[in-house]
């Protein structure tokens, strides 16, 4: 865990005092988790999804997106896109007609297409 401490405070641009500051917590406590010489309590690790919209998941394990996305933003974002006059609308459809002419095989071959390429941007994106 103290790799993705650490990790996420990069990404997210702020040194160790200034993500303690958000936190309400001492550099000297960021810098320690960071090392492994502690673990976060349960209170702290939720205090940092809840501060920086984290995926618990992959804060503990690793596993799934760094970044948890509120289901109101996602929905204003799928909004948007499926506006007429947004450039993307006419090729969300198109994806949305030819998917759904495909057969059962096809449609789980282009899942399948799908996994993997987003499995190697993630992993082009860890590089």
């Amino acid at each position: 865990m103290k790799e993705r401490i650490k990790e996420l405070r990069k990404i997210l641009g702020l040194t160790q005092q200034k993500f303690a500051d958000r936190l309400g917590l001492k550099r000297q406590t960021i810098a320690a988790y960071e090392i492994g010489n502690i673990e976060p309590s349960e209170s702290t690790l939720l205090l940092i999804c809840k501060e920086f919209s984290v995926n618990k998941e992959w804060l503990l394990t690793g596993k799934g997106e760094t970044f948890d996305i509120p289901e109101d933003e996602v929905a204003a974002v799928v909004s948007d896109l499926l506006e007429e006059d947004n450039p993307f609308y006419d090729l969300i459809v198109g994806i949305m007609k030819t998917y759904k002419k495909l057969d059962d095989k096809s449609k789980d071959a282009l899942k399948n297409l799908s996994k993997e390429l987003l499995d190697n941007l993630g992993k082009r994106e860890d590089d």
